[in-house]
């Protein structure tokens, strides 16, 4: 845990800028007693005066309290206390906290691209890189990070299950099927057919071509009325996921008419 020293910082700060306590109680429209007690360490700037110090002195209110800006660590120390502190770890609440942290941070790096000063991520894909790697945001609650040193070092053996996967998926019935079933969970046929308005014979092409390729996975429902149930093999399941979310974040990039992979520029970062 790091020293807070917010008096010893604001003397150096004011003594830097070569200006007299009276004068930077003038600036911040309070007395020289109380710009004198935080000097003194007997009281410290309430949480209204902080940011209106820091703004004058051009430095974050981290510096004010630690004498210089927060590291990586100090970072990952505030997201897990606060992730920590969330009662119920897969609730909701933790869920939104997560997504919204994430948002802020992607946002952040990617030029500052904050929407009225929320922190969420949204429908607009944004794609940033630099000569390390790329970063990759969509939208709608998605979002990748991604180095090129993870292609580096994939081997042949991930081409041989891709083109098993992806033989698969190249048919647009099973791709909207896949949909369909990672949307609900147990979703029996009659489901899918009403969610895809599709026919009884194309349905169960489908179904038994993603069966056949481990894809889907076909068990007899606890509800006898159900008949069989659907699900996406758990093997599969979060890769199936990111593949449609990025597939769909392109189609709003090329919408635009976007040519890279993700978003509207590419914009270099240095880190």
């Amino acid at each position: 845990m790091k020293e807070i020293n917010i008096a010893k910082n604001i003397i150096t700060l004011r003594k830097n800028k070569g200006i007299t306590q009276e004068q930077l109680a003038e600036v911040l429209n309070i007395s020289a007693q109380a710009v004198s007690k935080w000097e003194t360490g007997n009281s410290q700037p309430d949480i209204f005066t902080l940011p209106l110090i820091a703004e004058y002195f051009s430095v974050s209110i981290d510096y004010l309290y630690y004498g210089k800006n927060m590291t990586y660590d100090d970072v990952y120390e505030k997201v897990f206390e606060k992730i920590r502190n969330i009662p119920t770890q897969m609730s909701k609440e933790a869920y939104d906290d997560v997504v919204k942290i994430f948002g802020h941070a992607h946002h952040g790096i990617s030029w500052g691209n904050l929407k009225g000063g929320d922190t969420t991520i949204y429908d607009t894909p944004a794609h940033i890189s630099n000569e390390n790697g790329v970063s990759l945001l969509s939208g709608k609650g998605y979002g990748a990070i991604i180095t090129r040193d993870f292609f580096r070092n994939i081997t042949p053996d991930t081409a041989n299950l891709g083109a098993g996967l992806l033989s698969a998926l190249a048919v647009k019935d099973n791709l909207c099927v896949c949909m369909a079933i990672i949307s609900v969970s147990d979703i029996s046929f009659v489901e899918i057919q009403e969610t895809l308005n599709i026919s009884e014979e194309k349905l169960r092409v489908a179904l038994d071509a993603l069966i056949a390729a481990k894809i889907v996975i076909e068990k007899e429902s606890k509800h006898k009325s159900l008949g069989f149930t659907y699900e996406i093999n758990g093997l599969y399941h979060s890769c199936l996921c990111i593949l449609i979310a990025t597939i769909e974040m392109l189609r709003y990039g090329l919408s635009d008419g976007v040519s890279c992979c993700m978003g509207f520029g590419d914009f270099p970062i240095q880190l």
